[in-house]
């Protein structure tokens, strides 16, 4: 399983490695290696960061990450780890994991999400009203960054101001989850949501933080534990809907042509939106710990290993996704894990599908023809230790 003769980049002479850290992992670089990866070396090894396995094959990741027996994830979401903190549910396997999926089953479910689309709406119309008659806008200050914070905010009894405090510890943790100082982030944070408890339990609303304190009276889950979920809740809720929205809105801005083409039949624009979601996976890779020896290709993944879980790589897999290189609109079915898969697959998909459907449907109506205006800036290398995959900078006009 170490690859043998074919370990190496044929480009650079160098051992094909998966660096979810290192500075040379720009997106076009990435997908180069994942090609050659899928191709010579589907489970290669790196030896940084303790040792693990790189899975970039779709079959083998997407095999993992449905069984959670043999593929925990309790070893974190991090490589290395960047606290000593674990983040309810996505660090942890069952049964425990079911507890915490109830707690946040208000707030995940498919009729939660259709209950907010009137907010939503009204969100992405007042969004648009701001800049529409400027004839230009950037769209990730202006649209893809605060649509989610403002969902969140609706959602959890917020004001703007604590919008204002979860932006900004997620760029904070954003810029040190590949270094130590990742910890002191979250748990200035945990600390920061163990306070709205105590001012929830105080004064409870008709909203998600209160709910979820009301259904934790009998499962009787730690302060400490639901703040390092709400961390996690936060920071990936809205900032994977933004790089997910950003990737979206990026493409139609390069490519104006395909506008009427669909608008003319709204119905093709969710069928879309899942193809710009495959082909721009907003999140490359998850790890797993393997809890006992696991066959994989032509070799072994002892127990107590760590494995990486590539699904940027899965997505662009040719032998699932016939031109799996190109963005095919129309592509049915569509098997992509941009989302993941199993147990862990992201608990809040149908709100962030919500999001994004009503504002790129909204955005073809309102602003036809928008289209790149300036320089765009994107998520390069990737960043979040080497995780996400979005767009900083996104000018149009129209």
């Amino acid at each position: 399983m170490s690859c043998d003769q074919t370990e190496n980049d044929t480009a650079t002479g160098e051992a094909l490695v998966f660096d979810p850290h290192s500075p040379e992992l720009t997106p076009d670089r990435a997908y180069e290696l994942y090609s050659d990866l899928r191709a010579t070396c589907p489970v290669a090894r790196g030896e940084k960061y303790g040792g693990y396995w790189a899975l970039s094959r779709y079959d083998d990741v997407k095999a993992a990450a449905t069984d959670h027996k043999r593929f925990s994830s309790t070893g974190g979401v991090y490589v290395p780890a960047v606290s000593e903190h674990r983040f309810p549910p996505i660090d942890f396997d069952p049964p425990e994991h079911a507890k915490f999926r109830k707690l946040i089953a208000p707030l995940t479910s498919s009729a939660a999400a259709k209950q907010m689309e009137p907010a939503i709406q009204a969100t992405v119309n007042r969004l648009i009203d701001s800049f529409i008659d400027t004839g230009r806008a950037e769209l990730v200050e202006q649209m893809s960054i605060p649509l989610p914070l403002d969902v969140i905010t609706q959602l959890y009894g917020l004001h703007p101001g604590q919008a204002n405090d979860i932006r900004e510890y997620s760029l904070e943790f954003l810029e040190h989850a590949s270094d130590s100082r990742g910890q002191a982030v979250v748990s200035r944070v945990c600390d920061y949501w163990m306070k709205v408890f105590d001012e929830r339990r105080q004064n409870p609303g008709d909203d998600f933080i209160s709910e979820l304190l009301k259904i934790n009276f009998d499962l009787d889950v730690p302060d400490e534990m639901l703040a390092n979920m709400m961390f996690i809740l936060t920071y990936a809720g809205h900032d994977s809907t933004a790089l997910g929205l950003g990737n979206t809105l990026l493409y139609l801005a390069e490519h104006p042509e395909v506008h009427a083409h669909l608008l003319e039949d709204e119905s093709r624009i969710p069928v879309a939106i899942d193809e710009i979601l495959r082909f721009h996976a907003p999140l490359h890779w998850f790890p797993r710990v393997a809890t006992e020896d696991v066959p994989i290709a032509d070799g072994v993944v002892k127990a107590g290993e760590r494995i990486m879980l590539l699904f940027g790589s899965a997505n662009r897999d040719t032998e699932v996704f016939p031109d799996a290189a190109e963005i095919v609109l129309d592509r049915t079915p569509n098997r992509h894990l941009s989302f993941g898969a199993g147990i862990h697959s992201c608990p809040g998909m149908p709100l962030a599908k919500a999001e994004i459907r009503i504002a790129v449907t909204t955005m073809l109506r309102r602003l036809p023809g928008f289209h790149i205006d300036g320089e765009v800036e994107r998520t390069s290398p990737l960043e979040g230790g080497g995780r996400h995959l979005g767009v900083r900078h996104l000018p149009v006009t129209w």
